[in-house]
């Protein structure tokens, strides 16, 4: 049963979507919770609050959806009312043309609010009166399904012709499933068929198949019997002189080697198992994977303990051929990937460091290169302003904090509204190439409207908010 504590997190959970453009994802999350909220026997003031603030953002966004969507639907209006006004001499591209606009208003319902009963009735409409000049392409239409379940008839009839023939005495496992597999395409070249056809013709071609099958998986069990019994032969080979053992073995890999297959489901397991039985013949290949074994061990020893460097390792690795499924190989794998993390971590926790510097670089308490050097034009630009823009800081503070999935302050609701704004626009907005939403052009504007002559303990506080934002965002 859903608590009120479940219902705050789901809440939360939709915020979060909505401030990273997921709409329609922060819109379902918030109908559950509203449909959950009914089954408590009590609902306090503090959740209904809660669910009250997240309502009006849903309400706000479709708001928004709909500014963006509803000139783009009325645009689909007048396409389809100029297709009733002069229908494309072609049906088939007439009919191709409304599909298509019908298409492109689906995907506004899928991206968007939906639309108004009063568009969609009008859309509709014209688009069912559009669909009237097409009456003679749906009939070849007709005729191209008719002509198909006739053409899945005959390839019936081939494969029941293929049955009386062979049944007496059938040809090879890889002969009967190329057959399958060559009458299979065909029958899906002719598609479709009248809905009256389909089921009917579907069951006529499985029935048709059956024998084949049947007499496939006949074949099978044989094949399965005969393998078993040269992995039987294996196991009892038994002789002193390695090479004759080893030469008596490959006899039997021959003889393996033209029985068919045994089937999906037994093939590969048998095969494995063949090659098990034979392992005790192979001394000194054993020999080898037990050194590769060792090696492998001491690499993985050496690279924990940092006694060799991570890219000595990951050239070592394609050595070993005869150990690639081992444990060892499995283990030392891990430790590369951990070495990795780690040596992303520390790189990452360097970048982080250098983000931070930026602001005692910008008040001269440190030197220009504590900085990442991306910002040098910048920074040397920033040692000229005479003013601080405020607003424009706090502005870009917010951003940050929007795109790092970080509550802002309360105060600042206000700026935070008009930056989901900015960044839904965007999003609708899909022939936009401007990159203006990333850290790094988030924080040129930063350096550009600061000004060190007139820094104070506000601009000191958004700085510090700022860096909470660095370990989410680089």
């Amino acid at each position: 049963m859903e608590t009120s504590k479940d219902l705050f997190r789901e809440l939360e959970k939709a915020e979060q979507l909505f401030s990273n453009g997921s709409i329609r994802n922060g819109q379902k999350v918030l109908r559950e919770v509203l449909k959950a909220s009914k089954s408590l026997n009590k609902v306090s003031n503090k959740l209904r609050h809660k669910i009250n603030y997240v309502l009006n953002e849903s309400k706000y966004f479709d708001e928004m959806s709909s500014f963006a969507t509803n000139p783009k639907r009325d645009n689909l209006i007048n396409e389809v009312n100029k297709l009733v006004s002069n229908p494309i001499k072609e049906p088939k591209k007439h009919a191709h043309a409304i599909h298509n606009l019908q298409r492109q208003w689906q995907l506004l319902d899928i991206s968007g609010k939906s639309a108004s009963k009063n568009q969609w009735n009008k859309f509709n409409d014209l688009s069912n009166k559009a669909w009237e000049s097409c009456k003679d392409y749906f009939e070849e239409i007709k005729q191209i399904k008719i002509n198909n379940a006739e053409n899945r008839k005959n390839i019936i009839f081939k494969i029941n012709n293929y049955v009386e023939e062979h049944q007496k005495k059938w040809p090879t496992i890889i002969s009967l499933s190329k057959f399958l597999r060559s009458t299979y395409d065909d029958w899906q070249k002719f598609a479709p068929v009248l809905d009256s056809d389909l089921d009917k013709l579907k069951k006529q071609f499985f029935d048709s198949r059956q024998p084949i099958i049947n007499e496939i998986k006949t074949q099978e069990g044989q094949n399965k019997k005969l393998k078993e019994d040269l992995i039987k032969k294996v196991d009892e080979i038994d002789n002193e002189n390695n090479d004759v053992a080893i030469q008596q073995f490959k006899k039997i890999k021959n003889e393996w080697s033209n029985i068919g297959p045994a089937g999906k489901k037994y093939e590969q397991k048998l095969w494995n198992k063949f090659n098990t039985c034979a392992d005790k013949l192979f001394i000194e290949k054993n020999k080898k994977i037990e050194e590769e074994k060792l090696k492998l061990k001491n690499l993985n020893d050496e690279l924990l303990k940092g006694d060799i460097d991570i890219n000595t390792v990951i050239k070592e690795l394609p050595t070993f051929e005869l150990t690639k499924g081992s444990e060892e190989y499995k283990i030392l794998s891990t430790s590369i990937r951990k070495a990795k993390e780690d040596q992303f971590i520390k790189i990452k926790g360097k970048k982080i460091d250098a983000y931070i510097n930026i602001f005692d670089v910008l008040n001269k308490q440190a030197d220009i290169d504590k900085a990442p050097n991306i910002f040098s034009k910048e920074i040397n630009q920033s040692f000229q302003n005479k003013k601080t823009d405020k607003n424009m800081l706090l502005y870009l503070c917010v951003k940050l904090e929007i795109l790092a999935g970080i509550d802002s302050l309360k105060k600042d609701q206000k700026i935070k509204n008009q930056v989901q704004l900015e960044l839904l626009s965007n999003k609708f907005n899909k022939s936009s190439e401007l990159k203006i939403n990333d850290i790094d052009s988030v924080l040129r504007t930063f350096i550009e409207n600061y000004s060190m002559h007139d820094s104070n303990d506000d601009i000191d506080k958004l700085w510090k908010r700022i860096i909470k934002c660095f370990d989410k965002l680089i």
